[in-house]
């Protein structure tokens, strides 16, 4: 019988950086907590995280302005 000796990784959680070990049990996964997760919802809620681009609002206006 082969059994693993491999640990799983560790990885921090994106919110408050508490290492913990990457394992599929956890329901909160990649946050440690719900706490952590909510947190972070939050934080995209308030626009304190975005992704980099052009807002939405100023394509659909020049798509607008263009007649489309």
């Amino acid at each position: 019988m082969s059994y693993s000796t491999t640990k799983p990784p560790l990885v921090p959680c994106p919110n408050c950086g508490t290492e913990q070990i990457w394992d599929s049990n956890n329901t909160f996964r990649p946050f440690c907590s719900a706490r952590c997760k909510n947190n972070d919802l939050v934080a995209w809620a308030n626009e304190d995280h975005a992704i980099p681009g052009q807002p939405l609002e100023d394509v659909f206006s020049e798509d607008l302005d263009r007649g489309y």
